[in-house]
């Protein structure tokens, strides 16, 4: 059937050579042209060449439409992440507005104006109702249930507060009785009382409170209690802060919560004088109104409203002050930053990812005009010109280009959500607000209609320019160029590959002046220029064609070798490829370019782990840091020691103090942070993980045995004497021109009136939880028994010295370290902690990062793609190669080489051909690899710029993932060698001579 069919499309094309020119464009419009493309895909393997340039056209567009889509997903992701695990009072709008009186007209007025701005700038990303609620000035407590206060020590004070009391509903627990109801009375009304007042004065529902203005006991209220109750969570958003703990403190009475409905509250404290009111409203941020698309704009308003409202409110009588809080504008910019710090790597990676699949597609198109080659030359010699032939290909393409277009944003939009799915952890996801509808949302085809076509015109326009080479040919140069080409390469002709190195050079100039992490930063969007997104792409195909270079050259050399060797099978194999290096550079261009993309990327991937554990383990110091709310004297600091150690999975602690220092005036007064650690139990204690051999040229462990060996006495009289041995930072050490043995002094926070005087011991330039940049004269470390000794021997009698700082070396059980912060939680007041840092909690939150994953899921990507596209390109040009040199075999069979010699004629081509592709691969992708990393960093730590890079961002390879890289590729290899000998050795010259019949 195939064979009639290739009869009729031979004969219609025939008859369409032999018309005139006119007839023949008559002819044309009525189909007979369309018998040469139907020649062109008369054989079973042209149309699997087809669908391969179809497959590698369809690749690119997925690829190109999935970056937009994927970038967007993971940058809506990391912001509304960031933006719901953001404490309350940061993202959420509150308005605070004083009055000195208490009176309803003065606060519907208020209202009104607040409520007008609020639905004006912030109402499109804030939930439909804001919170209201009115807290009084202090007033006095004269009575609690049976408890009659005002005898001395025997004082307690309230704030009146009045909700909504439907709205606050769901966030509270009674424990007895209901919310208040409004009276007809204004000096008895209904009140409810927290559980922990109720606990202290044994209050019942139905007793009474009274309370009395602050200056005026003769302006009371009396309240009686319809309820008693706690919050469910005092730490949920909804309260935005607002706490029904009693206000307890050294010296001054306790002061109460009382809550009362509005009307009670403005019709019974109207009369009271002292200290007013004040009036919140509360508008609470909701994360899936808020995208990258409009955060701009939310940003904008947030300010507009923090602009106008106060200027409205205090503008209208009796208002004391307007006190906005919340920080959305702030933690969106924080957000857009570290965005733009991800745009650099994002579209680079991108750029090689999609720069390989049309490279792809230009080899596999090459492939079928080679083997198409007998059919090109029977239309050329019937007069086909080339525009007709370009053309045909033209025609073929396009078809296949609408195609990609069609599917390409239907796929990128699947693969895009797949990945953020794989990769993204499910806590992540829920706290982002991520769903079903926001996937359907955000991931629609629509938004990639530009890029889908733009992807589908490149696939387009690499057949085209693949093909126009054959078009310009007359049958007799077209079928010369295909047994052995008489010209080189365009781009060997035109030095592309010199030219494009040199661009890359001027491209890494450009990436050495604003490709730094803080420089990008800085500039935003202004630093992710065309020539920084695409140099490393650049650098990519320049080293690719240096490579094919040098195939020409080594193949020579190869061949002059084999001469020397006995048989000829080797040297035929150079000889081949230095004969025809163009039928081999298409495939060994794709294997070089894939091999150093996918090494680059597994390197990447590898590197940004890596630099998540650094980064973890250098802000917390030890597996957990303790930071407490004030000194523990030294003299309790012991028992305080031996008692952490008795908490679950805790192995051993150590004491630290942390202050601030400054230089002398002549040098700037510049801010020095200082860490004073003890050098006993320090090493034993801080996690080795947080120290690397690039911190300094000695080990943590060394550097504490000399801190103890020159530790002064412990006496305050021995320091005063002596210079006390620090270590420095590089950051102080510069601007001081210090070196170690040279003294230098500081002035010390704990020491207001002297500047101590210190003597270098050792210059680090990086020090576990000391950022270099976070103040501007860099750091000092010193023994703790030194800076204890400095504060007493130059502060007052009875001045309090001691550690305000715990770290804390753990047990690896995971349940152990639930139970120890627990107990930490429980303890959080007998302990006077502020702030816990626990190094496997903060590494969990790294690790799901929705920046760092979405990067890892693209590198991915990259790594996959290069190597599906290396194995599916090696398996086609072994099977078309052996197919187009099948007449050639026979000929060498018929002449009598054996089938094991010309088997092995095939291989040692093919096995060059890989050699060349790995080892240049692997060469150009460690080069790119270290040319580019230190332009590609990012972090979530991009939102304080004194973190930035630090610790220092290093490489790292990950062996296992690069042997299963290199595996598949060698399977591949492999399979393509035994498929392409298997060919050889059944090639006859009976067979060669019925090649045409199929």
């Amino acid at each position: 059937m195939r064979l009639d069919e290739a009869s009729r499309s031979s004969q219609r094309i025939d008859t369409l050579a032999a018309l005139p020119a006119d007839t023949a464009w008559r002819a044309r419009r009525a189909g007979l042209f369309s018998a040469a493309r139907l020649a062109m895909l008369r054989t079973a393997h042209s149309r699997w060449l087809l669908l391969v340039v179809a497959i590698g056209i369809l690749v690119a567009d997925i690829l190109i439409c999935t970056v937009p889509l994927y970038s967007t997903l993971v940058s809506d992701i990391q912001l509304q992440n960031t933006i719901a695990t953001t404490d309350s009072l940061a993202r959420n709008m509150e308005l605070d507005v004083r009055t000195p009186i208490i009176d309803t007209s003065l606060s519907q007025r208020i209202d009104a104006v607040v409520r007008h701005a609020g639905s004006g700038y912030l109402g499109s990303f804030s939930k439909a109702q804001p919170t209201s609620y009115l807290t009084s000035g202090v007033v006095t407590l004269q009575k609690a249930g049976a408890h009659t206060f005002g005898s001395p020590g025997n004082i307690a004070e309230a704030h009146m507060q009045a909700f909504d009391f439907g709205a606050i509903h769901p966030y509270v627990r009674f424990v007895a009785g209901s919310s208040p109801k409004t009276t007809t009375t204004a000096n008895t009304i209904q009140v409810m009382v927290t559980d922990e007042m109720a606990n202290d004065w044994n209050l019942k529902v139905g007793q009474t409170v009274i309370v009395a203005d602050l200056n005026n006991s003769t302006h009371r209220v009396t309240g009686v209690i319809a309820g008693i109750f706690e919050p469910i969570n005092p730490n949920d958003p909804f309260w935005n802060g607002l706490s029904f703990a009693v206000d307890r403190g050294d010296n001054i009475p306790p002061v109460y919560p009382i809550l009362t409905t509005s009307d009670s509250f403005y019709r019974s404290f109207s009369t009271f004088n002292e200290g007013g009111m004040i009036h919140s409203w509360i508008y609470y941020a909701d994360p899936a109104r808020i995208t990258t698309s409009n955060m701009g704009a939310v940003a904008g308003d947030v300010v507009s409203f923090r602009t106008h409202v106060t200027g409205d409110v205090q503008s209208i009588p009796n208002v004391v002050n307007a006190v906005p809080q919340g920080s959305l504008d702030q933690i969106i910019q924080g957000v857009q930053k570290q965005l733009n710090l991800m745009a650099l790597p994002l579209y680079v990676i991108a750029a090689q990812i999609v720069g390989l699949a049309l490279l792809f597609v230009a080899a596999m198109a090459g492939l079928l005009i080679e083997y198409q080659g007998q059919e090109i030359a029977t239309l050329k010699s019937r007069g086909t010109s080339g525009a007709q032939l370009l053309g045909i290909f033209t025609t073929q393409s396009t078809l296949l280009g609408v195609v990609a277009a069609i599917a390409g944003p239907v796929l990128a939009s699947l693969l895009a959500v797949m990945l953020v799915r794989w990769f993204l952890p499910g806590a992540i996801a829920a706290s982002s607000g991520v769903s079903a509808a926001y996937f359907s949302r955000v991931v629609t085809p629509s938004l990639v209609i530009l890029p889908a076509i733009v992807g589908a015109v490149l696939g387009v326009a690499v057949v085209t320019f693949t093909t126009l080479a054959a078009a310009r040919l007359d049958v007799l140069a077209f079928r010369r160029e295909i047994a052995r080409p008489s010209r080189k390469p365009f781009w060997r002709r035109a030095y592309l590959d010199i030219g494009l190195a040199l661009l890359c050079l001027v491209g890494y100039l450009e990436l050495g002046q604003f490709g730094g992490t803080q420089t990008r930063l800085d500039l935003g969007n202004q630093a992710n220029s065309p020539l920084l997104l695409l140099t490393p792409a650049l650098m990519l195909l320049s080293g690719g064609l240096l490579v094919l270079r040098v195939i020409p050259l080594a193949a020579s050399l190869g061949a002059r070798i084999a001469s020397r060797g006995r048989g000829i099978t080797s040297m035929l194999a150079f000889a081949q490829i230095e004969r025809t290096p163009g039928r081999y550079s298409r495939m060994t261009l794709l294997l070089v370019l894939a091999v150093g993309l996918g090494l680059f990327a597994l390197t990447f991937d590898a590197s940004l782990q890596q630099n998540v554990h650094d980064r973890t383990a250098y802000a917390v110091g030890a597996d957990m840091r303790l930071m407490t709310a004030s000194l523990i004297p030294s003299q309790q600091s012991a028992a305080y020691l031996a008692h952490l150690k008795t908490l679950s999975g805790v192995e051993d602690a150590t004491p630290l103090h942390r202050t601030y220092g400054s230089t002398p005036n002549a040098l700037g007064n510049l801010g020095v942070d200082m860490l004073a650690v003890d050098s006993d139990s320090f090493a034993g204690v801080a996690d080795a993980r947080s120290w690397r051999s690039d911190f300094a040229t000695q080990s943590l462990p060394d550097l504490m045995a000399q801190l103890k060996a020159h530790r002064a006495a412990s006496s305050s009289r021995a320091v005063a004497q002596g210079p006390i041995w620090a270590i420095v930072s590089d950051t102080l050490a510069q601007p001081m021109h210090l070196a170690v043995g040279d003294r230098f002094q500081l002035g010390i926070t704990d020491i207001p009136f002297a500047s101590p005087t210190f003597v270098v011991g050792a210059i680090v330039h990086e020090f576990p939880t000391l950022y270099p940049n976070s103040a501007p004269g860099g750091f000092v470390v010193l023994d703790l028994q030194d800076l204890d000794g400095l504060i007493a021997a130059n502060s007052d009698p009875g001045s309090p010295v001691g550690p305000n700082e715990f770290w804390l070396r753990t047990t690896n059980s995971a349940s152990q370290h639930q139970t120890l912060l627990k107990q930490l939680d429980n303890q959080h007041f007998a302990l006077s902690l502020n702030t816990v840092d626990s190094y496997r909690e903060d590494l969990r939150l790294a690790q799901t990062n929705p920046t760092d994953n979405g990067m890892r899921g693209l590198l991915l990507i990259g790594a996959i793609t290069a190597a599906l596209l290396a194995v599916l390109g090696s398996l086609v040009q072994a099977v078309m190669s052996a197919r187009q040199r099948t007449t050639q075999f026979a000929i060498l069979r018929t002449l009598g080489m054996a089938g094991r010699q010309l088997t092995g004629l095939l291989l040692g081509e093919q096995t060059v051909v890989y050699l060349f592709g790995l080892l240049g691969g692997t060469a150009l992708g460690l080069i790119l690899t270290t040319a580019t990393w230190p332009f590609l960093q990012f972090s979530d730590s991009g939102l304080d710029p004194a973190k930035i890079g630090v610790p220092s961002y290093l490489l790292r390879i990950n062996w296992q993932q690069v042997g299963i890289f290199y595996g598949a590729l060698l399977l591949a290899f492999v399979l393509a060698l035994v498929i392409t000998a298997r060919y050889a050795a059944t090639i006859g010259l009976g067979k060669a001579l019925r090649l045409g019949e199929d």
